[in-house]
């Protein structure tokens, strides 16, 4: 054989040699990133699935995931998982898994006739009528209103009423529950958590009930706010304490220095905007879940709400409604989206309406009351809910409202 095919072999099996060296680190790298990747996988979705645990342990893996993540990623894969729990939940209702029952036993209300009423020299009590089932047949006591075991004030009628609903055909094991407050002897209150909404601007909020309205008998009940600065930068101010600037055009609850309650589009409806010196405090989360009796046709667009994609998911949801005649509504329930919580608040009287937060840990509701040795006992709406009624009496990183009964003659100083 001849030197020069010699040196040419020689270099050929050099030169394949040097490749395959090359070939195998590529490889390697190449096998380590589509482990890294499948780890991360992993990760993310066992952090969505953590985000939905019962418990303060939950919500922190959903705040930290956000963290991470970023809203709108989170916000993706929250709603996916949300979309396959849906899912199982309808198959496991259809096949008689999941059984329905109602949050309490319903005594109804007696009606008391107006010969009673001037008798006892009390105002009326405010109008209860029954909500009319979206499903048939309705559960016991399902749409009737009630105030038995409820707080009460002397001299007072009933301040505070309860009922439930289940607001979606497609889904009878969703229930919404309902507190109706009198606001013509009710006070509607707004704290900044200790980080939400202002935190993040630096501005933070007491995150407590002020001392004096937890003393007596005055604290009625608290309910959670609004979504966090992260979700959509809601506006709020309490007590000239501007946490986040107002937003045009976003669904708003107002109360003004005279206890009025205002609810509706900032800068659009009368009242509310940056020109009335006369409001005390507000809040803002998204658009208008109902304006003057109709349903946000936007429920499904995740731009009109914030920019979340969780509007069409189903999940634990909470909102605020002004009914007719001026009373509070309060809404809270599972499985619930933004149209059929929409849904629930008109079929119980709203004519304004707006959404609150969502999510299982922070929809909460309590009600309060102190016994004849004067204890402070608590109530949640729903058996269901997460969280404490402490946390609004010792401290809470979030935003809350709470209401206290103002007597028309009131014993107080300032009321």
């Amino acid at each position: 054989m001849s030197v020069m095919p010699r040196l040419s072999r020689l270099r050929s099996i050099a030169f394949a040699r040097r490749e395959k060296r090359k070939r195998k680190p590529r490889s390697r790298r190449s096998r380590v990133l589509r482990l890294v990747l499948r780890c991360s996988l992993v990760v993310i979705v066992g952090l969505i699935l953590l985000t939905q645990l019962n418990g303060a342990f939950g919500a922190w893996v959903a705040d930290t995931s956000r963290s991470m993540l970023g809203p709108q990623i989170t916000a993706q894969l929250e709603s996916w998982y949300l979309g396959v729990s849906d899912t199982v939940h309808q198959l496991a209702y259809h096949l008689g898994s999941q059984q329905v029952s109602t949050p309490w036993k319903v005594k109804p209300t007696p009606t008391i006739g107006k010969t009673a009423l001037a008798a006892r020299s009390t105002p009326s009590p405010m109008a209860l009528p029954s909500i009319l089932p979206a499903i048939t047949p309705a559960l016991d006591g399902e749409g009737v209103w009630t105030t038995d075991g409820l707080p009460t004030s002397p001299g007072l009628p009933p301040l505070v009423a309860r009922a439930f609903l289940r607001p979606d055909p497609a889904r009878p094991y969703a229930i919404a529950t309902f507190l109706q407050f009198d606001l013509r002897f009710v006070a509607l209150h707004m704290v900044a958590g200790t980080t939400q909404p202002g935190g993040p601007r630096g501005i933070a909020g007491p995150g407590v009930i002020p001392p004096d309205d937890q003393r007596g008998n005055f604290l009625l009940a608290a309910l959670n706010g609004g979504f966090k600065y992260a979700d959509g930068q809601y506006g709020m101010m309490v007590n000239g304490t501007v946490y986040v600037p107002a937003k045009q055009g976003q669904a708003t609850v107002a109360v003004t220095k005279r206890r009025q309650v205002l609810l509706g589009a900032w800068g659009v409806d009368p009242g509310l905007g940056s020109d009335n010196s006369n409001l005390a405090a507000w809040r803002q989360n998204g658009a208008l879940l109902i304006d003057q009796g109709t349903i946000n046709p936007l429920t499904h667009d995740g731009a009109a709400w914030g920019g979340t994609v969780l509007n069409s998911a189903y999940t634990w949801r909470s909102g605020l409604g002004l009914t007719a005649d001026g009373t509070l509504l309060y809404a809270a329930g599972n499985s619930l989206s933004a149209e059929t919580l929409g849904e629930a608040l008109k079929a119980a009287g709203a004519v304004m309406a707006m959404q609150l937060d969502i999510n299982p840990f922070w929809v909460r509701a309590f009600l309060y009351e102190r016994d004849a040795a004067g204890t402070l006992h608590a109530m949640k709406l729903n058996p269901a809910m997460q969280g404490s009624a402490l946390d609004y009496l010792q401290g809470t990183p979030r935003d809350f409202f709470y209401l206290t009964v103002v007597p028309p003659n009131p014993s107080r100083p300032g009321q």
